[in-house]
């Protein structure tokens, strides 16, 4: 592990020359992170699960910025293709410096109706999948004694809200990931840390607020702010969060919510 004491110098794309992953990155937050990351000189692969033309249109726009990029689909709630898309990677770009956990999914209803494999569902997504991915390309960047991973979590990895039962058990569980990890790779040089968006203006929110599962008013009465956030929010905190200007943060959490958490009073009283 370097003992450098030199400064951060500024110029320059922030990323430029790594090698970054971004799991679940043909749409939404994955997206955003993906092409900001090609936009501060990184070569960006692209995980899907099941849309391989989106994930395709996503590498092209990379590409489009000058970076290397290629898609990559495995599902990452199972040991064989995570393992299969990490020699994958390898073998195209040679090293792994950047590792973000960003796929997930989500299943609602009420806890006392909640079906075991709707449970299953989510925690093999949400949490295995965050694990699964972490050994893997830890192992990598353990042996380059040099590496970064962000996991996505949640407002509901730090507070509770009806009907989430098994996304806020993942999300919480994603916090402890990253704490632990962060305390046995930090000797290996592996920073690792977590995100934690606010409500973030997606297809998958417009599909909630459609679904009357989420008022959007109230969450916007609710933040300092004033507005809901955009992927590329979260995007900017990814970038920070991998670049050396955090190169002293890790087994930290990231809330990037517009002062949500920090509001204390319901919206009513807004």
């Amino acid at each position: 592990m370097s003992t450098s004491h030199a400064f951060y110098n500024p110029r320059g794309a922030l990323l430029d020359g790594r090698i970054a992953l971004v799991t679940g990155s043909s749409r939404g937050l994955g997206r955003a992170i993906a092409l900001a990351y090609a936009s501060e000189g990184a070569d960006v692969a692209v995980n899907y699960l099941r849309n391989e033309e989106m994930a395709e249109a996503v590498v092209k726009q990379i590409r489009g910025l000058g970076r290397r990029s290629s898609a990559f689909g495995a599902d990452v709630s199972k040991k064989e293709d995570v393992d299969r898309m990490a020699k994958s990677i390898l073998d195209e770009f040679g090293r792994v410096d950047i590792l973000v956990n960003n796929a997930g999914t989500n299943i609602i209803g009420p806890s006392e109706d909640y079906s075991e494999d709707d449970w299953d569902k989510v925690l093999d997504m949400d949490l295995k999948g965050v694990f699964l991915c972490s050994q893997a390309f830890g192992r990598i960047m353990i042996k380059q004694k040099n590496g970064c991973i962000i996991n996505i979590s949640s407002l509901l990895g730090i507070t509770g809200f009806p009907g989430r039962l098994a996304y806020a058990a993942a999300k919480h569980g994603v916090i402890g990931i990253t704490k632990v990890l962060a305390c046995e790779w930090g000797r290996h040089g592996v920073r690792v840390n977590a995100i934690v968006p606010g409500l973030i203006k997606t297809d998958l929110l417009n599909e909630l607020v459609w679904k009357g599962f989420v008022n959007e008013t109230d969450f916007i009465k609710a933040t300092p702010l004033g507005r809901l956030g955009i992927p590329e929010d979260i995007a900017n905190a990814a970038v920070y969060l991998a670049a050396d200007v955090s190169r002293y943060v890790s087994g930290e959490t990231l809330v990037v919510d517009g002062g949500f958490l920090a509001y204390g009073y319901p919206s009513s009283m807004s």
